[in-house]
Protein backbone atom coordinates (compact mmCIF):
# COMPACT_ATOMS: atom_id res chain seq x y z
CA UNK A 1 0.00 0.00 0.00
CA UNK A 2 1.34 3.39 -0.82
CA UNK A 3 2.10 6.33 1.45
CA UNK A 4 -0.10 9.29 0.81
CA UNK A 5 3.46 11.07 1.32
CA UNK A 6 4.86 9.92 -1.45
CA UNK A 7 1.74 11.32 -3.71
CA UNK A 8 1.84 14.84 -2.26
CA UNK A 9 4.51 16.74 -3.38
CA UNK A 10 3.68 17.08 -7.20
CA UNK A 11 -0.10 17.59 -6.18
CA UNK A 12 0.86 19.90 -4.31
CA UNK A 13 3.13 21.80 -6.66
CA UNK A 14 0.53 21.31 -9.74
CA UNK A 15 -2.30 22.66 -7.27
CA UNK A 16 0.04 25.75 -6.50
CA UNK A 17 0.69 26.26 -10.46
CA UNK A 18 -3.12 26.12 -10.91
CA UNK A 19 -3.76 28.36 -8.45
CA UNK A 20 -1.16 30.69 -9.45
CA UNK A 21 -3.44 30.76 -12.48
CA UNK A 22 -6.74 30.97 -10.96
CA UNK A 23 -7.15 32.06 -7.29
CA UNK A 24 -10.55 31.11 -7.03
CA UNK A 25 -12.40 27.97 -8.66
CA UNK A 26 -14.02 24.65 -7.42
CA UNK A 27 -12.60 21.26 -6.72
CA UNK A 28 -14.02 20.09 -9.81
CA UNK A 29 -11.87 22.05 -11.42
CA UNK A 30 -8.80 21.37 -9.77
CA UNK A 31 -9.55 17.82 -10.22
CA UNK A 32 -9.83 17.93 -13.85
CA UNK A 33 -6.73 20.35 -14.15
CA UNK A 34 -5.00 17.07 -11.95
CA UNK A 35 -6.00 14.69 -14.33
CA UNK A 36 -4.91 16.74 -17.39
CA UNK A 37 -1.32 16.88 -16.05
CA UNK A 38 -1.66 13.39 -15.26
CA UNK A 39 -0.78 13.95 -11.96
CA UNK A 40 -0.55 10.43 -10.53
CA UNK A 41 -2.84 9.04 -9.38
CA UNK A 42 -5.59 11.44 -10.59
CA UNK A 43 -5.32 10.36 -14.19
CA UNK A 44 -6.50 7.00 -12.74
CA UNK A 45 -9.66 7.78 -11.48
CA UNK A 46 -12.71 7.40 -13.25
CA UNK A 47 -14.72 9.92 -11.55
CA UNK A 48 -18.20 7.96 -12.45
CA UNK A 49 -17.44 5.62 -10.09
CA UNK A 50 -17.89 6.31 -6.77
CA UNK A 51 -14.90 4.71 -5.18
CA UNK A 52 -12.32 6.19 -7.60
CA UNK A 53 -14.55 9.80 -7.09
CA UNK A 54 -14.20 9.50 -3.41
CA UNK A 55 -10.37 8.69 -3.80
CA UNK A 56 -9.63 11.99 -6.13
CA UNK A 57 -12.05 14.13 -3.25
CA UNK A 58 -10.06 12.79 -0.41
CA UNK A 59 -6.84 13.16 -2.43
CA UNK A 60 -7.44 16.69 -3.34
CA UNK A 61 -8.68 18.21 -0.16
CA UNK A 62 -6.12 16.12 1.57
CA UNK A 63 -4.13 18.22 -0.85
CA UNK A 64 -5.63 21.47 -0.12
CA UNK A 65 -5.40 21.31 3.50
CA UNK A 66 -1.87 20.49 3.29
CA UNK A 67 -1.49 23.67 1.18
CA UNK A 68 -3.67 25.33 3.55
CA UNK A 69 -1.49 24.16 6.95
CA UNK A 70 1.80 25.77 4.64
CA UNK A 71 -0.02 29.04 4.14
CA UNK A 72 -0.93 29.58 7.68
CA UNK A 73 2.80 29.16 8.66
CA UNK A 74 4.33 30.89 6.24
CA UNK A 75 1.78 34.00 6.41
CA UNK A 76 2.31 34.35 2.25
CA UNK A 77 -1.79 33.44 1.64
CA UNK A 78 -4.71 32.04 3.26
CA UNK A 79 -6.59 29.15 1.51
CA UNK A 80 -10.54 28.99 1.96
CA UNK A 81 -11.77 25.73 1.21
CA UNK A 82 -15.42 25.38 0.92
CA UNK A 83 -17.98 23.04 -0.89
CA UNK A 84 -18.53 24.97 -3.79
CA UNK A 85 -15.04 26.94 -3.95
CA UNK A 86 -11.34 26.73 -3.21
CA UNK A 87 -9.98 30.65 -2.89
CA UNK A 88 -6.21 31.36 -2.36
CA UNK A 89 -6.11 35.21 -0.82
CA UNK A 90 -2.92 37.30 -0.55
CA UNK A 91 -2.62 37.96 3.31
CA UNK A 92 -1.65 41.76 2.21
CA UNK A 93 -5.27 42.05 0.95
CA UNK A 94 -6.92 40.55 3.53
CA UNK A 95 -8.58 43.78 4.95
CA UNK A 96 -9.79 44.03 1.21
CA UNK A 97 -12.16 41.22 0.66
CA UNK A 98 -15.45 40.97 1.52
CA UNK A 99 -17.24 40.32 4.16
CA UNK A 100 -17.83 36.02 3.18
CA UNK A 101 -14.04 35.65 2.57
CA UNK A 102 -13.42 37.51 5.77
CA UNK A 103 -15.95 34.82 7.92
CA UNK A 104 -14.51 31.89 6.27
CA UNK A 105 -10.89 33.05 6.97
CA UNK A 106 -11.71 33.29 10.68
CA UNK A 107 -14.40 30.07 10.67
CA UNK A 108 -12.71 26.82 12.81
CA UNK A 109 -13.27 24.81 10.38
CA UNK A 110 -14.28 20.99 11.58
CA UNK A 111 -13.43 19.24 8.23
CA UNK A 112 -9.10 19.83 8.32
CA UNK A 113 -8.62 17.39 10.73
CA UNK A 114 -10.43 14.72 8.80
CA UNK A 115 -8.68 15.81 5.47
CA UNK A 116 -5.34 15.83 7.20
CA UNK A 117 -6.01 12.08 8.09
CA UNK A 118 -4.62 9.77 5.57
CA UNK A 119 -5.84 7.22 7.60
CA UNK A 120 -9.56 7.69 6.27
CA UNK A 121 -8.49 7.82 2.14
CA UNK A 122 -7.69 4.08 3.26
CA UNK A 123 -10.32 2.92 5.64
CA UNK A 124 -13.14 4.21 4.18
CA UNK A 125 -15.79 1.68 3.07
CA UNK A 126 -18.05 1.43 -0.47
CA UNK A 127 -21.39 2.06 1.65
CA UNK A 128 -19.81 5.10 3.79
CA UNK A 129 -18.70 6.61 0.35
CA UNK A 130 -22.17 6.48 -1.25
CA UNK A 131 -23.94 7.80 2.33
CA UNK A 132 -21.31 10.78 2.02
CA UNK A 133 -21.82 11.48 -2.16
CA UNK A 134 -25.66 11.39 -0.85
CA UNK A 135 -25.09 13.68 1.84
CA UNK A 136 -22.52 15.92 0.06
CA UNK A 137 -25.39 16.86 -2.64
CA UNK A 138 -27.88 17.01 0.12
CA UNK A 139 -25.93 20.16 1.54
CA UNK A 140 -25.35 21.19 -2.15
CA UNK A 141 -29.01 21.73 -2.79
CA UNK A 142 -29.51 23.18 0.96
CA UNK A 143 -27.22 25.71 0.07
CA UNK A 144 -28.66 26.58 -3.32
CA UNK A 145 -31.82 27.18 -1.46
CA UNK A 146 -30.27 29.13 1.11
CA UNK A 147 -29.04 31.55 -1.54
CA UNK A 148 -32.08 32.19 -2.91
CA UNK A 149 -34.28 32.44 0.05
CA UNK A 150 -31.56 35.02 1.33
CA UNK A 151 -32.34 36.64 -2.10
CA UNK A 152 -36.03 36.81 -1.38
CA UNK A 153 -35.49 38.29 1.98
CA UNK A 154 -32.89 41.09 0.93
CA UNK A 155 -29.94 39.97 2.72
CA UNK A 156 -26.30 39.42 2.63
CA UNK A 157 -24.90 36.16 2.33
CA UNK A 158 -23.08 36.76 5.83
CA UNK A 159 -26.86 37.04 7.28
CA UNK A 160 -27.19 35.33 10.93
CA UNK A 161 -30.30 34.39 12.36
CA UNK A 162 -30.82 37.12 14.29
CA UNK A 163 -30.74 39.17 11.01
CA UNK A 164 -33.08 37.16 9.06
CA UNK A 165 -35.81 36.74 12.31
CA UNK A 166 -35.98 40.74 12.19
CA UNK A 167 -36.35 40.92 8.37
CA UNK A 168 -38.59 38.71 7.92
CA UNK A 169 -40.87 39.68 10.83
CA UNK A 170 -40.32 43.43 9.06
CA UNK A 171 -41.75 41.55 5.75
CA UNK A 172 -44.30 39.93 6.83
CA UNK A 173 -45.87 43.00 8.19
CA UNK A 174 -45.65 45.03 4.46
CA UNK A 175 -46.90 41.60 2.74
CA UNK A 176 -48.98 40.07 5.11
CA UNK A 177 -52.53 39.54 2.80
CA UNK A 178 -54.37 40.90 6.16
CA UNK A 179 -52.98 43.94 5.78
CA UNK A 180 -53.30 44.84 2.08
CA UNK A 181 -50.10 42.53 1.06
CA UNK A 182 -49.33 40.02 -2.12
CA UNK A 183 -50.33 36.33 -0.88
CA UNK A 184 -47.91 35.00 -3.16
CA UNK A 185 -45.01 37.59 -2.00
CA UNK A 186 -46.18 36.30 1.88
CA UNK A 187 -45.89 32.58 0.84
CA UNK A 188 -42.27 32.99 -0.38
CA UNK A 189 -40.87 34.97 2.57
CA UNK A 190 -42.29 32.15 4.87
CA UNK A 191 -40.41 29.54 2.39
CA UNK A 192 -37.52 31.15 2.52
CA UNK A 193 -37.62 31.70 6.37
CA UNK A 194 -38.03 27.84 6.97
CA UNK A 195 -35.71 27.54 4.55
CA UNK A 196 -33.35 29.25 6.71
CA UNK A 197 -34.47 28.22 9.47
CA UNK A 198 -32.73 24.60 8.69
CA UNK A 199 -29.32 26.07 7.21
CA UNK A 200 -28.16 28.70 9.84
Amino acid sequence: MHSLNSYLSPILDAIEQFLNGCSQCNEHQIITYLQEKKVAPFEQFSLADSQDLFSAHFLCMHALYHLKKHYRQTKQFALVIESVRIQRIALSTVMEVTDDSSTALERNDPLEEYYLNAKHYFDTQENEINEMIKSFWQRYFAQDNKQEALKVLGLPASADANMVKAQYLRLVQVHHPDKGGCAEMFNQIRQAKSVLDKTL
